[in-house]
């Protein structure tokens, strides 16, 4: 509850400032930004993609001044209702470099495995070949630096500062402590407490929970905003591209089963043609979203292992900082006992409370990426779709065979 009122208070004064910063420029942005859209709902959607939209990070507030924040990436992929034979045939191209490429059976001997599997990934989808899913290789490498980059903001830059912020103040509160506890002690007949190290105990030990509280507050509203920001735009990109690809399978597939009913005998070379352009279409249709869904699988995968390298690097740095601090008042405050008690007992304690907090980042992931709401490979039904396809063609092969033989 209180937690919850503190992230208030910061997030009125964000967005107060916020507003004050970018308010001579509202206006003009306000009209560029209904003239962009404009000219968006007029654009076709063959146009190629803007560069520029992932050449910088966006967002308002303390939340972008802290974490970066991106925007939901503009949809390349083609409707269903704009595909046509020619289209389907650029689709072939693709598809042609995937079902004939000889990956290497001896992958080079990196650290990381993913790393060979996202090399054979980007190959597949046309890194760098002008393809379809280029664009997404390039978004999802994106998101994935992004993600990255906050986290490890998070973890290995906030942590020792907080804690260097706590132990030099602690420094500077000790000894006036000390000079307050001292008659006190005195007073209540407890010669058996040291004055001095139980004034470093309680500065260290005091200020450090203070750290704790603000590192939670950073965890809590910006950290946990854009990132939930990031997911929501990148959840929202996955969900309208894999339905797009899903109703371009649906179309292809229809237009596979039934491209027969406009054709004439003297059309058996178009016929044929047609019929395996529409055919090896939907293939690779559901083949694409088997390879994005695995990308996806990749870059994720790399974004958690990095956070927990975050994790163990941002201990290390916090456990540094702990133990030079002590290593510098042993050398140059002797004349201050208990002063490398309390700077060591601070330093674990913020490491593990911090760093226990620190701990949820992971669980982001499976907040809000909707993985039930996008078109995945597993359901498309592609063997179905293949038996069916197969099946009917048989069917109308015998109906017509016995036809002409009653005839």
């Amino acid at each position: 509850m209180i937690l919850n009122i503190i992230i208030g208070l910061f997030r009125a004064l964000g967005r107060f400032f916020s507003r004050l910063f970018r308010g001579s420029g509202q206006a003009s942005r306000t009209a560029t930004e209904a003239g962009s859209s404009m000219a968006a709902k007029s654009a076709d959607r063959k146009d190629p993609p803007r560069d520029d939209e992932l050449a910088e990070p966006v967002g308002g507030g303390v939340e972008a001044m802290l974490f970066k924040q991106l925007a939901r990436p503009r949809l390349s992929e083609q409707s269903a209702s704009d595909l046509t034979l020619e289209d389907a045939r650029v689709y072939l191209e693709q598809a042609e470099r995937f079902y004939t490429f000889d990956f290497n059976l001896f992958a080079r001997s990196d650290f990381f495995y993913e790393e060979v599997e996202e090399d054979y990934l980007n190959t597949a989808l046309g890194l760098g070949e002008n393809s379809i899913d280029g664009r997404f290789l390039q978004i999802m490498s994106l998101f994935r630096r992004t993600l990255n980059d906050n986290t490890r903001r998070l973890m290995m830059v906030f942590p020792p500062l907080i804690l260097t912020g706590c132990l030099g103040a602690s420094a500077v509160l000790a000894p006036s402590l000390s000079a307050r506890l001292t008659p006190l002690t005195t007073g209540l007949d407890l010669s058996f407490i040291d004055p001095h190290i139980l004034a470093s105990i309680l500065a260290f030990t005091g200020l450090s929970l203070i750290g704790v509280l603000l590192a939670l507050l950073i965890f809590s509203w910006p950290f946990k905003v854009a990132q939930q920001r990031n997911l929501l735009n990148l959840d929202n990109y996955l969900t309208s591209k894999f339905a797009r690809i899903n109703h371009n399978f649906q179309v292809a597939k229809r237009r596979a089963l039934n491209v027969e009913r406009n054709k004439r005998m003297s059309q058996t070379e178009e016929l044929k043609d047609e019929a395996g352009v529409w055919t090896l279409s939907y293939q690779w249709f559901a083949m694409r979203l088997l390879l994005c869904e695995q990308m996806i699988r990749n870059r994720l995968y790399q974004v958690r292992r990095n956070t927990i390298l975050y994790w163990l690097g941002g201990i290390g740095l916090t456990t540094i900082v702990g133990v030079v601090a002590a290593i510098l008042a042993q050398r140059f405050a002797a004349p201050l006992p208990g002063l490398t008690i309390g700077i060591l007992s601070a330093t674990v304690l913020y490491i593990v409370l911090t760093y226990g907090i620190f701990q949820r980042t992971t669980s982001l992931f499976a907040a809000v990426l909707e993985e039930n709401e996008w078109s995945r490979f597993h359901l498309v039904d592609l063997h179905r779709t293949i038996q069916d396809h197969v099946g009917e063609d048989k069917v109308q092969i015998v109906t017509f065979r016995d036809r002409n033989r009653m005839e």
